[in-house]
């Protein structure tokens, strides 16, 4: 809401002793009419988990034009399939959208408990990193998903 409010009033000092009360009260009546379904994140989990984000979106990115500018470099697609730890609701769906931030990863479907994901190279260490994620959104839920 905040972001949304600075957007509309574009961001003038003085809009905000109006602005910042208004978004607060919307936040907190959405809360109360719409209360939020699972787990939450856990504070530890979430500053452990933004350093990681950041660091695989950039060489997700890095890696994808790279890929796209230079023909020489290898593609070799391939569908895996993983079977998921993290328990259904939020946890699970929250994953299949960070994957498409992965290096040269893309979510394909979901079904049940094994995610299916189109990779640009199959000798990409994939299934090393949706392990690596997934246990980084188990801590950032407070899920222990073992080894």
């Amino acid at each position: 809401m905040i972001f949304l409010w600075a957007a509309i009033s574009g961001g003038g000092i003085k809009t905000w002793q109006f602005g910042l009360p208004v978004a607060v009260a919307a936040a907190i009546i959405s809360i109360k009419l719409l209360p939020p379904k699972g787990r939450l994140w856990r504070i530890k989990g979430l500053l452990l988990f933004i350093p990681f984000f950041i660091r695989h979106s950039i060489y997700g990115g890095v890696d994808v034009a790279k890929r796209a500018l230079n023909p020489s470099l290898p593609i070799e697609p391939e569908l895996l399939d993983y079977s998921m730890r993290l328990p259904e609701g939020s946890a699970r769906i929250f994953m299949t959208t960070v994957i498409n931030l992965l290096p040269g990863t893309l979510t394909a479907e979901l079904k049940g408990g094994t995610l299916q994901v189109h990779t640009l190279d199959k000798k990409l260490p994939t299934k090393q990193s949706l392990i690596k994620l997934e246990a980084n959104i188990a801590r950032l839920y407070g899920y222990d998903i073992g080894k």
